[in-house]
């Protein structure tokens, strides 16, 4: 028998698939065999041509399919019968197109909001250098504004301002000192939050008086705790007059705090 010569063997040897290619089917069929479905690790996965490489079928993706080890011997250089993985196949591409769509617009719109993030904190900058003029925020300041401005709505941080401005900043020859403007900008933060405070609880800032004046009348008052129990008494159904005369009568903290926790104790008995 005659053999094949060097130039023969080197037309009929076929081109291994690159491992890239083969990972991009795999990851498109979900690393299952489009013939039986099976996935792995069940069963060990090939690359099989859809159109035959004898019969002039190409190793670009759309003639790539996944198979598994069976079917793919199985098969020899036969075509598939109809175009059910071909069609899939293009589905599954124009999903992926899809996808790398809508990732790329996710992307544009995470830019425009950052770009609109920069924009805010630079109007809010420009703001309280309108305050406060000649002064302007440092790169510090800039920063907690930028942070001011993820917790805050824009109208929130300017009301914040005005409020900070109006009370602790102070003027010599017609200009705010310097001093001055450091601690109302080092407020705007703590306006915020007690104005939000004070919005989702308005009866809030009624118990920081009464705990004031308890603090005013008793010694060793313990500010956290005062004012929880006086939360929780009013929470209960306690009228403000009565926690307020209850404080203006108080002899000793301790005493003030056996009497409340009396008195929260029955007004939750009533409740049951």
């Amino acid at each position: 028998m005659e053999g094949k010569s060097p130039d023969n063997r080197s037309k009929t040897r076929r081109k291994a698939i690159p491992k890239k290619t083969r990972f991009e089917v795999f990851k498109r069929d979900s690393f299952a065999c489009q013939y039986c479905g099976k996935k792995a690790p069940d069963v060990v996965l090939q690359i099989d041509h859809i159109k035959p490489v004898s019969k002039e079928g190409g190793s670009d993706i759309l003639n790539l399919v996944t198979a598994c080890k069976e079917c793919n011997s199985g098969k020899s250089n036969r075509t598939l019968s109809d175009s059910s993985v071909l069609d899939k196949q293009r589905q599954q591409l124009e999903e992926l197109q899809e996808r790398r769509e809508q990732l790329g617009m996710m992307i544009t719109w995470q830019r425009e909001l950052a770009n609109l993030d920069r924009d805010i904190v630079g109007e809010l900058c420009q703001f309280w250098t309108e305050l406060v003029d000649p002064f302007s925020p440092t790169d510090i300041g800039r920063r907690r504004i930028e942070k001011l401005a993820k917790e805050f709505a824009v109208d929130e941080i300017m009301e914040a301002m005005r409020i900070a401005v109006n009370q602790y900043v102070k003027c010599e020859d017609g200009k705010p000192t310097q001093e001055s403007v450091e601690r109302a900008f080092n407020k705007i933060g703590g306006i915020c939050m007690n104005r939000r405070v004070q919005q989702d609880k308005p009866y809030l800032k009624e118990l920081l008086h009464i705990r004031s004046i308890l603090s005013k009348r008793v010694d060793d008052i313990d500010n956290v705790e005062a004012l929880g129990l006086l939360e929780v008494c009013h929470s209960l159904g306690e009228e403000i007059p009565i926690l307020k005369y209850n404080v203006l009568n108080a002899r000793s903290y301790w005493q003030w705090r056996r009497d409340i926790s009396e008195r929260i104790e029955e007004l939750q008995g009533n409740k049951q």
